[in-house]
């Protein structure tokens, strides 16, 4: 019985990360389009939104410490949620307000996106911080596969309902999706969460005899600072934040790039190339599952599992040259398939880099779940919104001097080389001696 409460626990995570995603469809991807399409704004004007709402989430440090100091994570997920839905409606409102006045409009917008990102930060790190420190060690892995499986599906049953009750669009019907969507996922994610955390040491650690655990939720003293210091003067938790803002660097480079590629390489219509990034992200899950599988029999072990990253990552290297290869032979190339095996690998990474996370955040001299999550989820905000600016901006350049092919062959290539980078980062801190034995429990 006490299995199936633990399994159900881990589903109700990934609820909670769905709601989370579900209300971040619009902004992030419904939104943009409206203001280039319909209200013919620069492709800059939403891409400083969206890199606004990547830049505030650096908040992630400051929130993952205060879960820590306050001993409990649910008011700050709740609180984080409930923000996360007011900001979801207010930068429907803002793109509204720009058919009529542009400047006011966009203003409003600006404050739209920065609590977005307040609010991503705030309700999505707590709650990795809640499951690193509530989930038992052997079921971390498939946990991660869980929690980011549910996040998908998050994103598409908003993106594709919401889709649907705006056929036909009008601003009035937008705003209205967006009050729709935000308060069913506030609802539906606070259901879910309620009930999760408990007083004193976690239920699944106490039932896995993990010991680490206990003590692990009371309250914490001491400044951010001196938080901040403690976790960075962990090797392997200083080693993980490089690892984690260079191959999600690497991993966003080609948001922008992958299908304006199928296009102009290789003459797909928006459709088709709509369908390809659904290979994509079918790839993915698929790679979730391979690391499900992989998780449950490492069982807990982080530095195995970081060693799983690396090979992830140099697998998504491989894919990468494969598809810079594929522009010097399109359309004679399996470009779906090349695009699917891209997508398990970066699955069989982020799975695997998701569990280590988790595991890696239980240890320590001190219970900074909250802050080592923060600093990680700081650094993961950054280089995605970096690596997706860069990636467009070599692409930019590239087309300059060279042809087509060429062009998008060398963004791949680079690519390939960040994560190359990656694999080795993740290597030291899978043979780092943090991983020889497990935090002892701080006195009261």
């Amino acid at each position: 019985m006490h299995v199936v409460l633990a399994w159900v626990t881990i589903v109700r995570f990934g609820i909670v990360q769905g709601s989370i995603a579900a209300i971040t469809v619009l902004p992030i991807s419904t939104l943009p389009r409206l203001m280039i399409e319909e209200l013919s704004l620069l492709a800059m004007a939403p891409g400083v939104l969206i890199g606004i709402h990547y830049a505030v989430q650096i908040s992630r440090l400051r929130f993952g410490y205060g879960s820590d100091v306050g001993g409990r994570r649910t008011p700050f997920i709740i609180g984080g949620l409930v923000a996360l839905g007011i900001a979801g409606v207010l930068a429907s409102l803002s793109v509204t307000l720009m058919t009529q006045n542009p400047a006011l409009g966009y203003a409003a917008a600006i404050l739209a996106y920065a609590l977005v990102g307040i609010a991503v930060g705030a309700a999505g790190t707590t709650l990795l911080a809640l499951l690193a420190t509530t989930v038992a060690p052997e079921r971390r892995a498939p946990a991660a596969t869980i929690v980011w499986f549910l996040m998908i599906l998050g994103l598409v049953l908003a993106a594709t309902l919401g889709g649907q009750a705006m056929i036909p669009f009008s601003y009035a019907r937008l705003v209205e999706v967006s009050i729709a969507i935000s308060v069913i996922a506030v609802t539906v994610g606070t259901l879910a969460l309620l009930g999760i955390e408990g007083k004193g040491r976690p239920r699944e650690a106490q039932a896995s005899g993990d010991r680490s655990a206990e003590g692990r939720t009371g309250k914490v003293k001491g400044s951010m600072m001196a938080a901040f210091r403690q976790v960075w003067a962990e090797p392997a938790a200083r080693g993980f934040t490089i690892f984690v803002f260079v191959s999600m660097f690497a991993y966003n480079m080609q948001e922008l790039v992958l299908e304006p590629f199928s296009a102009a390489v290789f003459g797909l219509s928006p459709g088709e190339s709509t369908q390809l990034s659904g290979n994509h992200h079918m790839g993915v899950l698929i790679g979730l599952i391979i690391i499900a599988v992989v998780g449950r029999i490492l069982r807990g072990r982080p530095g195995a599992l970081v060693a799983v990253t690396v090979g992830g990552c140099l697998c998504s290297a491989a894919a990468l040259l494969t598809l810079a290869a594929s522009a010097f032979f399109a359309p004679d190339w399996p470009l779906a398939a090349t695009v699917m095996a891209f997508g398990v690998s970066n699955g069989v990474f982020a799975g695997a880099a998701i569990a280590s996370m988790f595991s890696l955040a239980g240890m320590g001299a001190e219970r900074r779940e909250g802050t080592r999550m923060g600093i990680w989820g700081a650094a993961q905000a950054i280089g995605f919104g970096l690596g997706m600016f860069f990636g467009a901006s070599v692409l930019d350049a590239a087309r300059i001097s060279l042809n087509d092919p060429s062009a998008f062959a060398a963004v791949f290539a680079l690519e390939a080389v960040f994560f190359t980078f990656a694999a080795l980062l993740a290597w030291r801190v899978a043979r780092g001696p943090a991983h020889e034995g497990r935090a002892q429990p701080v006195p009261a």
